[in-house]
């Protein structure tokens, strides 16, 4: 038996029958029976995918145009580094580790076991308002195949007088003093005369004006109310666009982890060929180095702005998915010794940014500045089709992610009733999902949209963030989770992760947590639609509903739990029965000891430099 090293460590106890580190090691890995996957690069892909997906895609470039353009990426690096790396590894080795997904992951301590269902709960309310996202984008890739493209004219039934469209102004001229030709379906305009020469630009208005494919979104799409409280009716054509988006993403998880594989192939490698492909069409395009310039042009004023720093960390969480159970969850379909755990940075840059608006916000930006600019290519249905399948590739990906938390969830928690029948689990959540997105479908359910997607996990996921990363570094102690990692990949953590874990990332997350509970803005729509209080009421409790099933979890734990103070609090504060190594013939051996008496020095000193063999990075 090895030598006690602390309450923070682990020994590893071999019983009579010796473990080569050779290939009859191999031949004693078990299978999980949730599934594994075929080969590593799947695995790899399916982060990928996920880590560039809904969150990359929808709200980065729009964060980043609100909070300074350039100057954002400074605050977004510092997050990215100092939050979003460390958690994702973590969550890697502990997905691994357990072999379960995100709500069995937390048995390592047994008052925040609770902490996966946070996880669950805030994927699960991403999916059923995100569902509406591939619904509008399927619409879109039906719409590709007309000719004309439907959102690129004027005089459809949905457009108003004010509409206008590209390219309808054309030999403009001027005498300099305002008099114009062939504008007299326009009234009221902006003339620009240089004084080198007579011609003269035309600005249209967008106080007044309306493109066209901003009519198509908000008419014809969206067919949208005057406001959260006109909530009209479901519409047809979204909600036939909504089943068919559940039904693709039940297709492609119909065998879990082994069908999702394969699929991946095509959902995590397409997309950068097309955007390769797309990004090159879009420099050709006028005005795209303007456009470059107006996207990264730094506004360092805007870093003295908590709001800023607060969007800069809520974004690594949503382009990078820690928190939300998805990188645990696939990480659980690792064999066990799996040596490869590598952290998959997410810095991919927005596409088209030639494109980009100043005043745009979110739905704007993919469902009416992307589209005006395809309409403005050669052969424009060829881009339309290939741009928003593109964007199907990389939703799919996040949304499998997301998915399969849910799904994992549910079959973790009833492994003998489930586990057989995952096929109709995937299913009968796939159709849950499906009926909760229908409100989304509705007159005023981009009002509704807008709402969830502001609200539903900013709290959840800081308040997750920050327990989780207390519980691993400090409670669990994060030598012994190192000493876990070494078991599986025979690797240890280096005092450069153990510092960012310990201590860093924390105070980060904790600070991050602090503001936006004090200082966070309230949402509104692209177009000045600002929200009633009692929506603003509404939202704050959808902000918390992820956080009441770990408040549920802790009371129950404590009621459950006898014996005296201090042992009931050692015992919340230890492993249940249930942790261990997702390896049988390991899981045998894994024996944790826990000296008596640890020094407060001696736990910090292990948990921040570990041991003499402990590499610095």
């Amino acid at each position: 038996m090895s030598d006690t090293m602390g309450n923070s460590e682990l020994d590893i106890i071999n019983g009579d029958e010796n473990i080569t580190k050779a290939k009859s090691d191999e031949e004693l890995k078990t299978k999980s029976d949730r599934g594994t996957w075929s080969k590593h690069v799947e695995f790899i892909l399916s982060l990928v995918g996920y880590t560039v997906g809904i969150g990359s895609v929808w709200r980065f470039p729009t964060t980043c145009m609100r909070n300074g353009g350039g100057a954002f990426l400074i605050p977004y690096l510092f997050f990215l580094v100092l939050c979003g790396g460390p958690l994702y590894y973590m969550e890697i080795c502990l997905g691994q580790f357990t072999g379960k997904s995100a709500v069995g992951a937390f048995e390592l301590c047994k008052i925040f076991r609770g902490l996966g269902i946070v996880m669950v709960a805030m994927s699960f309310m991403s999916l059923f308002y995100n569902g509406i996202l591939m619904a509008w984008i399927l619409y879109f890739i039906y719409q590709s195949f007309s000719s004309p493209l439907t959102w690129s004219t004027c005089g459809n039934w949905w457009n108003t007088p004010l509409c206008t469209q590209y390219g309808y102004i054309q030999n403009v001229s001027s005498n300099g003093t305002g008099f114009a030709t062939n504008i007299s379906e326009f009234p009221t305009f902006t003339l620009q005369t240089t004084p080198d020469s007579q011609n003269t630009s035309v600005i249209i208005r967008n106080d007044i004006y309306s493109s066209a494919a901003n009519e198509f979104w908000l008419n014809n799409v969206l067919r949208r109310s005057s406001s959260l409280e006109d909530f009209g009716t479901i519409q047809t054509h979204l909600t036939l666009s909504l089943l068919a988006s559940w039904l693709l993403i039940s297709i492609c998880m119909i065998k879990g982890v082994h069908s999702i594989g394969k699929v991946v192939y095509v959902t995590a490698i397409v997309p950068y060929l097309l955007l390769t492909v797309i990004l090159i069409r879009a420099l050709t395009l006028d005005g795209a180095i303007d456009g470059i310039e107006l996207y990264l042009k730094p506004k360092f004023s805007t870093l003295l702005e908590f709001q800023v720093w607060l969007d800069a960390a809520i974004q690594v969480f949503y382009s990078l998915g820690p928190c939300w159970g998805g990188v645990i969850t696939m990480a659980s379909h690792n064999k066990f010794h799996q040596r490869n755990i590598r952290q998959v940075p997410d810095f991919i840059l927005p596409f088209l940014t030639p494109l980009l608006h100043p005043n745009l916000h979110c739905p704007g930006l993919v469902f009416v500045v992307y589209p005006e600019a395809v309409s403005r290519m050669p052969l424009p249905q060829l881009w339309g089709v290939l741009f928003f399948f593109m964007l199907i590739t990389v939703f799919l990906d996040s949304m499998f992610g997301m998915a399969e938390t849910v799904v994992g969830a549910l079959i973790d928690s009833f492994p003998h009733c489930l586990l057989r029948w995952k096929m109709y689990v995937v299913i009968g959540v796939n159709v849950v999902l499906f009926v909760f997105g229908l409100p989304f479908t509705t007159n005023g359910g981009i009002y509704l949209f807008q709402l969830f997607d502001w609200y539903s996990a900013s709290i959840g996921l800081l308040l997750g963030s920050a327990v989780e990363v207390i519980v691993l570094g400090w409670i669990y102690g994060f030598n012994r989770l190192s000493s876990d990692i070494k078991l599986m990949t025979g690797k240890d953590s280096s005092i450069f992760l153990r510092t960012m874990i310990c201590i860093l990332t924390p105070i980060a997350v904790t600070v991050c947590f602090v503001l936006r509970m004090t200082s966070y803005g309230e949402p509104d729509y692209g177009d000045g639609y600002k929200y009633k209080p009692y929506a603003i009421a509404i939202g704050n409790f959808l902000a918390f509903i992820p956080i009441i099933p770990l408040i549920i979890s802790m009371i129950r734990q404590c009621s459950s739990t006898s014996g005296s103070c201090s042992m009931r609090l050692k015992s919340l504060f230890s492993p249940t029965q249930k942790w261990g190594p997702n390896h049988r013939k390991t899981r045998k051996e894994y024996i944790i000891i826990y000296d008596q008496k640890p020094s407060f020095y001696k736990r910090v000193k292990s948990n921040l430099i570990g041991t003499q063999d402990t590499p610095f990075i």
